[in-house]
């Protein structure tokens, strides 16, 4: 009996230390993985903050901004980089070139920022550039700016650099998703308030994460900005939003029509596009013959030889853009674009649905037959 007794204890305690050393095992596995994990991870926070020499050589300020007629993704991204800088040590100041839209003053307004100042003049500063690489979209002076870095997710533009400079160029929905990428490589976390502006960047440029152009990366970048500003319904934070886009009571015809509003030179020609959002098309209609009171004036103004109008309607299940030329060239090349769609054509308005972004639908399109003309 007391053998029976030994044996039972003898095995009991063989199965306690083994189960001991298993789990020893695993800790010590796991704290061993923990350790490689952190050392591969400051590894590659080196590996990234080696481009940060550039900004090592700049004397003095550096000023991050965005295009002219500044949209939600710009203004977030303005403060985005330069709050990054900021952390990584760096004097660095968020600047805006021209007033901000509705949308951006409501999504400062719930991140708490206030806005940015404008910029008049680049020349002689150094300069990092969101969301643009053209300079007829960028700030008066910067050919004699010393321009540091280039942040963007547009086609390869006009602007060149005679110093090396970190150009950070991704195919992705919005510059904020790539500005929240460089923050995670350089081991940092965006700050809170900066975090809620950077969001309403992604969901501006992503139309709430439903644009063809949104991508993974864009998700989540949006689910971890939201986290980290606190935005716990990002539904009605995007619905805000919306509903501020739809507002241009306050604004002159010509701010309308710059209001989103971008310059570009292709096959020989200049060309602008500006952007507005409305409800429905009846909205469309009121907004389209605001701008018709200043297009041609406003073209020659600035020695545009094109212009085209998009006008977005996206919410619920609705999503189509309208697209009006500014005279008789340009409503020509819209004819041109929609050939193969005979009922496109109302009357007024060329209509694309659903919703088209103005990156990879209608600059790429009048490109194309500009450069086919040359």
């Amino acid at each position: 009996m007391m053998a029976k007794i030994r044996n039972r204890i003898l095995i009991g305690t063989t199965a306690v230390v083994a189960a001991v050393a298993i789990y020893a095992s695993f800790f010590i596995g796991r704290q061993s993985a923990q350790k490689q994990f952190a050392a591969q991870r400051d590894y590659n926070v080196q590996l990234n903050k080696s481009d940060l020499n550039v900004f090592d050589k700049a004397q003095g300020k550096i000023y991050v901004t965005g295009h002219k007629s500044p949209d939600s993704d710009t203004v977030g991204c303005a403060f985005g980089y330069a709050s990054l800088l900021r952390r990584l040590g760096y004097d660095a100041e968020p600047v805006l070139l021209e007033p901000i839209n509705n949308e951006s003053k409501f999504i400062l307004e719930q991140a708490k920022l206030e806005v940015p100042p404008i910029l008049e003049n680049a020349a002689g500063l150094n300069l990092v550039l969101v969301d643009h690489s053209e300079w007829s979209q960028s700030a008066h002076g910067l050919k004699k700016a010393n321009i540091l870095a280039v942040i963007d997710h547009h086609a390869i533009g006009s602007i060149s650099t005679g110093e090396l400079a970190v150009y950070d160029g991704r195919p992705l929905g919005s510059v904020a998703t790539i500005v929240w990428i460089r923050h995670r490589n350089y081991g940092l976390v965006p700050e809170k308030q900066v975090a809620v502006a950077m969001l309403g960047s992604v969901l501006s440029d992503t139309r709430k994460l439903t644009a063809v152009n949104t991508t993974f990366a864009d998700r989540e970048a949006a689910k971890n900005l939201a986290r980290i500003g606190g935005v716990t319904d990002i539904d009605a934070f995007y619905k805000g939003m919306f509903q501020a886009s739809l507002s241009y009571d306050d604004l002159s015809d010509e701010q309308v029509w710059r209001r989103d509003y971008k310059e570009f030179e292709r096959g020989g020609k200049k060309f602008a596009i500006g952007c507005l959002n409305a409800y429905d098309r009846e909205a469309a209609k009121q907004l389209a013959a605001r701008v018709q009171n200043v297009f041609p004036a406003a073209l020659d103004e600035r020695g545009m030889e094109l212009g085209f109008l998009q006008i977005d309607v996206v919410h619920d299940d609705v999503s189509c853009s309208y697209y009006m030329g500014a005279n008789e060239e340009s409503d020509k090349i819209l004819k041109q674009i929609f050939k193969d769609e005979p009922n496109a054509f109302d009357g007024l308005f060329y209509k694309h649905e659903p919703f088209a972004s103005r990156k990879f639908f209608a600059v790429p399109q009048v490109t194309k037959i500009l450069e086919e003309k040359e």
